[in-house]
């Protein structure tokens, strides 16, 4: 889904495929941004297709709207951030270089994965998701929360932003030739989890793996209620053959899973999914 200033643009195709797109730039509105007129484009990832729109949209509105600034708002980005071998395309460098070539003035992201995909887009300003982590306490409604995240490097990196909260972590146990998670140990930090109410903090979800693990191991540190948080929940977390977290949330072992929409188009009576802010 590709947005204009906040407004959708509908994507129309031709018999053969092809794109049609129609935009009256007559009816978009210049906002003044750091003195500047600017003008927005949202991208809330939906299929690989939408980079073509993107660059179709971007050089429309340039043909006709000069002197402007434009900022892309890019919640998700594709976290493929590293090859081992030739024969494996590094899609995030060219992906980021697809971006850059596009000349935005600023682009804004929310939680990547990487710091390697930061680190590639020009002008690139990352957002924390911590406004969606406290829409996930108030629904919650729980005081004495928890936080638990899946690894000693989330909670590094999500700690701070609650510093006021008790959290605790996992350190996974793994088979190094397949990558596949065996299992995990808990680091309570001290913490007694009997009868607690814990947050499961991640930044990206595929099948959940990491999740399902966690809660398994915190229902046998007497934990009372879990719930999980990730900013990026991928489509496949609802597969129930492949998928690991949606068995624990069909059969109560986790409560609820919170996440964006900027990647997860979905449905399920046990996820809540929240919009992500148009800048």
């Amino acid at each position: 889904m590709i947005k204009i200033n906040g407004d959708i643009v509908t994507i129309n195709k031709f018999p053969d495929g092809t794109p049609r797109i129609n935009i009256d730039v007559n009816s978009i509105e210049e906002y003044d941004y750091d003195g500047s007129p600017c003008i927005w484009l949202d991208w809330i990832y939906e299929s690989n297709d939408e980079m073509f729109y993107l660059m179709l949209i971007k050089k429309h509105l340039e043909r006709f709207k000069t002197n402007v600034n434009y900022y892309l708002n890019l919640p998700y980005i594709p976290r493929m951030d590293r090859v081992k071998n030739n024969d494996e395309v590094f899609t995030l460098k060219y992906f980021c270089e697809f971006i850059n070539w596009l000349n935005f003035s600023g682009v804004y992201v929310l939680d990547a994965h990487s710091d390697v995909s930061t680190a590639l887009l020009n002008n690139c300003f990352e957002e924390n998701p911590k406004e969606y982590i406290e829409q996930a306490f108030a629904k919650i409604g729980e005081r004495n929360l928890v936080l638990y995240f899946p690894d000693a490097g989330a909670a590094k990196r999500y700690s701070d932003l609650f510093p006021e909260l008790q959290y605790c972590y996992g350190e996974k146990k793994r088979d190094w030739k397949t990558g596949k998670i065996l299992g995990l140990d808990i680091r309570t930090n001290g913490i007694d989890l009997a009868d607690k109410a814990v947050l499961m903090i991640d930044d990206i979800i595929a099948y959940g793996g990491s999740l399902y693990y966690s809660a398994e191991e915190l229902k046998k540190n007497g934990v009372k209620e879990i719930y999980a948080y990730a900013t990026h929940t991928e489509n496949s977390i609802l597969d129930k053959e492949k998928g690991t977290l949606i068995k624990s949330l069909e059969n109560n072992t986790v409560n609820r899973l919170f996440t964006t929409n900027s990647l997860f188009k979905g449905n399920h009576e046990k996820i809540t999914v929240m919009e992500v802010a148009v800048l």
